[in-house]
Parts: structure tokens; C-alpha cells; sequence
């Protein structure tokens, strides 16, 4: 077994660790999104559809964690004021409303940050982690 043989061997061992620490920071990443997630659950769906992993793509890994729902965007980043119109009715109606109405003015929702600041603590984490795993 050569010298580049050896290099060859290194290097794969090297890839296969960082999948790994990849794959273990990205989990941790996903546990903190769902326990810090600032809203309050209803239904639960958006907490347990939040959801991360890592792929590889030729030499580059891709980490990551995110939303499972729709509507996680909307919960993350909130909306501005906003006009609700009908889309297949002439009017809208809802349970409890006095009386059907030809649109809403939606005064926009705050924002419930969960997938960044998880995303910025791995991000740290993984800085550290990928050091002690090259060695740099």
C-alpha cells in the first residue's frame, strides 16, 4: 500500500467522521428547534414536522433543519398587515362570525423564530466539532 493509497484512505475515513458528526449536530439542532419553539402548540403538527438532516452532494455536505409545515415560514419570519379576499366564494364565513364579509383585514402576525437560532447554535457547535475532526 502506497503513499496515495494511504492519503485515499485517510481522506474517505475523514468524510465518512464528518457525515457522522454532521448527521449528530443536525439531530441536536432539530431537538433544540422543537424545545425552544416560541409558540403555543394547537394541533403540535408544526413542532413535530420540524425536522433536519444532512446530505451529501459530491465533496460538500449539506446540513440542515427546517419546517415540515407550510406554514412554518409564516411562524418563523411572521407577516406583514395583509388583505384575506375569497377564493372560491363570493364571501367569507367562519364559525362564530355575525355575518358573512367580503374580506379581512389581517392586522399580520408576529414572528416565532425557532429554525434560525437552532441553525446558529450548530452552526457554532459545528465550527468546533469539524476542527477536532480534521485536527486544524
Amino acid at each position: 500500500m502506497g503513499f496515495t493509497d494511504r492519503a485515499a484512505e485517510y481522506i474517505a475515513r475523514q468524510k465518512t467522521a464528518t457525515h457522522l458528526v454532521c448527521e449528530n449536530i443536525a439531530g441536536r439542532m432539530e431537538a433544540k428547534a422543537k424545545s425552544i419553539a416560541p409558540w403555543t402548540d394547537r394541533t403540535s403538527h408544526a413542532r413535530q414536522s420540524i425536522n433536519s438532516g444532512v446530505e451529501l452532494h459530491g465533496d460538500t455536505f449539506i446540513m440542515y433543519v427546517a419546517h415540515g409545515v407550510r406554514y412554518g415560514r409564516y411562524l418563523e419570519k411572521g407577516t406583514a398587515p395583509h388583505v384575506i379576499l375569497p377564493r372560491n366564494r363570493q364571501a367569507l364565513y367562519w364559525a362564530g362570525a355575525a355575518h358573512p364579509v367580503k374580506k379581512v383585514n389581517h392586522p399580520g402576525s408576529r414572528k416565532y423564530p425557532a429554525i434560525v437560532p437552532a441553525a446558529q447554535a450548530g452552526q457554532q457547535e459545528l465550527r468546533i466539532a469539524i476542527q477536532h475532526c480534521w485536527g486544524v
